[in-house]
């Protein structure tokens, strides 16, 4: 890939009332239960459902973009921008620091010079909750998709996602793994648009920082996570 581009633009994320503008985004997308289960965490209590799905070029077509798809390319992303956004949003920004560390692309959807939206791609492992998981040489994991409040409404998460397929598929990548929570149901309703298939149905407790397990719930048929076959 490219060198990293910085994003031009000022967004509602640098905006110091953002926090106000995504409590009233969540009660419209019904992450409510979402919400309250996040604010469980914070106090050392995790219970989080969740699916293991497969995404990829096999799966789905390219989708449209409300806008002209023209103005748009696909970039990579500047580590510092990834990092401003985690900070803007109150999200983990030690464990994306460490993630960052690790075998990971970044990939942007420009419009012009402004960043739209963007996510992270792994080659070797993922972990969730605990739950690490090795990748095959045809596999990558994805992750942190967002779109900047700017720009939704214009279906661009898909777009870039299938866009990321393509590139990964150049990279010999034909096989891509995702997490989409329970109660998340921006997510689930992200991933029916690309046809994401789920592969297997976790639960993961975790209590204090001090014990964690997860466990598999469910096999659904087709290809399963490398690892996990039994």
């Amino acid at each position: 890939m490219a060198d990293s581009i910085q994003k031009e633009n000022t967004t509602r994320e640098d905006n110091r009332y953002y926090k106000l503008y995504l409590i009233r985004d969540r009660i419209r997308h019904g992450l409510i239960l979402h919400s309250l289960f996040n604010l469980l965490i914070r106090v050392g209590v995790s219970i989080n459902p969740y699916w293991i799905d497969v995404e990829g070029l096999h799966l789905t077509e390219e989708p449209d973009i409300r806008d002209d798809k023209e103005r748009y390319r696909i970039a990579p992303v500047d580590q510092a921008i990834i990092l401003e956004l985690y900070e803007n949003l109150h999200w983990n920004t030690a464990e994306l620091k460490e993630r960052l560390t690790s075998d990971y692309h970044s990939v942007g959807l420009f419009r012009e010079d402004a960043l739209t939206a963007f996510m992270l791609m792994r080659y070797q492992s993922f972990a969730f909750r605990g739950n690490h998981i090795s990748l095959s040489e045809n596999e990558a994991y994805l992750e942190n998709m967002y779109t900047y409040e700017d720009y939704r409404g214009r279906s661009l998460a898909p777009y870039l996602r299938y866009q990321g397929y393509k590139l990964l598929k150049a990279d010999g990548k034909t096989r891509c793994l995702s997490i989409t929570q329970y109660f998340n149901k921006s997510s689930q309703k992200f991933k029916a648009k690309l046809n994401a298939k789920h592969s297997e149905f976790w639960l993961h407790i975790g209590l204090f920082n001090k014990v964690s397990w997860n466990f598999r719930l469910k096999k659904y048929p087709g290809a399963y996570p490398p690892g996990n076959e039994s």
